[in-house]
């Protein structure tokens, strides 16, 4: 008896006719479907039909490029949504995407480093180089919106792609993105873009500031290089050999190899500075759709404290510490909590582990949704003293294990609920400072509640106090903090 070989039949997708229809279907259908089709026929060039590799490369370009408009819009829905109970999908369609998009990317260069039907001089290998950098940068966004750092295999995936088109003489080349259209872009640009990204700190922003924040190094990453000689100035590394991940820069060795190359976005500082000015009229080029100006002027300015010539430094010192806390969020619960009128108070599900003047860091085997985010207002129950602490969530890590680090900035030390009226309308709030006539003082309360120009009484126990409203301080998920005069 004879067996013949098996023999595998053509992608689908390969049929002009059928990608057609799949391109369309992608197009007109709404993001969160168009997404997980998409998802569905990348992973399936690893299973389904044989596909040479100069059409697999030119088919996976297709389904990413496909993809941006899609996955543009699925960040308006998280961003829309952050604290909804849909977060976590739209969230997950933009980390899976980017996750499979990547196995086809390594499906390709894998098959570059042993079929040689795409000649060296082929712009097709430099494009499949660039495209995998910028699918590592736009997954850098994703990733930041789950407060988790890219993944090494992915800095790996992106970095050896850079190094690749460097060792061909194709950093530079410009390469067209998008069909009938003149966006052109280069391997070196993208990789920028994903170094940037890397340094510009993001578990300290919000979620709004983090697209912000995309946004705006996309804008500047034409002023944005990296370079074979330290300068003066916040600077950061790589080395080309390792394949490390970027590190801020803190002294230069003189005998620092060859395969150095170090970024040095100081250089864009003054741009940003410039742009500041120019949101002040409240306007905001195309580039920046879909994010308000707040958000733009909190990105610019975390940014230039980063990339700034004197690296951040803490105003204080941390001690460790060890203990169990509560944490709660929720204007009204916290209020409750603070006044002993609530019936329950939350777990002692996270653990303390260091503190400063300032505040105190901790961290949970498991990451709470509604704490983990940057800019909330928590309550924090300290020990067995039944004191509790009003804080702000300033920086959030997690981990594929669902761990998280959270860094809370102390507000109050000692808050006390008030009740506030403005004579045709009363609050309730709370008063975080102690009350010293012509002094200021903050009160935490809803946002819009401390809307009125004229003096508002705050009964504070049996006492009553004029407060004359100023600016908002801060404002977050439901809370504002105004600061207000004691006359």
């Amino acid at each position: 008896m004879t067996v013949e070989p098996l023999v595998q039949s053509p992608h689908p997708l390969m049929q002009p006719e059928v990608l057609g229809r799949i391109l369309t279907e992608i197009a007109t259908n709404a993001a969160p479907t168009a997404i997980v089709e998409l998802i569905r026929w990348l992973d399936s060039f690893h299973f389904e039909g044989e596909v040479p590799l100069p059409e697999l490369a030119r088919l996976v370009a297709t389904l990413d490029e496909a993809a941006q408009p899609q996955l543009r819009q699925a960040a308006g829905l998280y961003l829309s949504n952050v604290f909804g109970s849909r977060s976590v999908r739209y969230k997950a369609l933009g980390r899976d995407f980017y996750a499979s998009l990547g196995r086809a990317y390594d499906l390709v260069l894998n098959g570059l480093s042993g079929d040689f039907s795409i000649e060296p001089s082929d712009s097709l290998r430099t494009e499949v180089l660039l495209r995998t950098v910028r699918a590592a940068a736009g997954e850098m966004k994703w990733v930041a919106f789950d407060y988790q750092e890219l993944a090494p295999d992915v800095w790996q995936r992106a970095a050896s792609a850079y190094r690749a088109a460097y060792v061909a003489g194709g950093l530079n080349l410009p390469i067209n993105l998008r069909e009938g259209r003149e966006t052109r872009s280069t391997v070196s640009r993208e990789f920028i873009r994903l170094v940037a990204m890397q340094c510009a700190s993001l578990d300290q922003l919000s979620p709004d500031r983090i697209e912000a924040a995309d946004k705006l190094v996309r804008y500047l990453q034409h002023s944005l290089a990296l370079s074979v000689e330290p300068r003066g100035g916040g600077q950061f590394w790589i080395d080309l050999d390792t394949l490390a991940q970027p590190q801020r820069c803190l002294g230069v060795a003189e005998d620092a190899p060859a395969s150095i190359r170090y970024f040095q976005p100081g250089d864009v500082v003054p741009l940003l500075g410039e742009l500041r000015q120019t949101l002040e009229g409240g306007s905001l080029g195309p580039g920046f759709a879909g994010i308000g100006v707040p958000s733009v002027s909190g990105a610019i300015r975390h940014l230039s404290r980063q990339w700034g010539p004197v690296p951040p430094m803490r105003q204080y010192r941390r001690h460790p510490v060890r203990g169990a806390l509560s944490l709660a969020t929720g204007l009204g619960f916290i209020r409750s909590l603070i006044s002993g009128e609530a019936l329950m108070r939350p777990a002692a599900a996270w653990a303390l582990r260091d503190a400063s003047r300032s505040g105190f860091g901790v961290e949970s085997a498991a990451l709470d949704p509604e704490i983990c985010r940057v800019g909330v207002l928590v309550g924090a129950h300290v020990g067995e003293t039944g004191r509790w602490v009003l804080a702000l969530v300033r920086r959030v890590r997690s981990n594929d294990r669902g761990e998280a680090s959270v860094g809370l900035q102390t507000v109050s030390s000692e808050p006390n609920p008030v009740l506030l009226d403005d004579g045709s309308r009363s609050w309730n709030g709370i008063l975080c400072d102690p009350v010293v006539r012509g002094r200021g003082l903050r009160i935490v309360c809803e946002p819009g509640a401390m809307r009125s120009q004229r003096p508002v009484f705050a009964k504070l126990g049996g006492r009553m106090v004029k407060l004359d409203p100023g600016k908002i301080l801060v404002g977050g998920p439901g809370y504002q903090i105004v600061g207000c005069n004691v006359l």
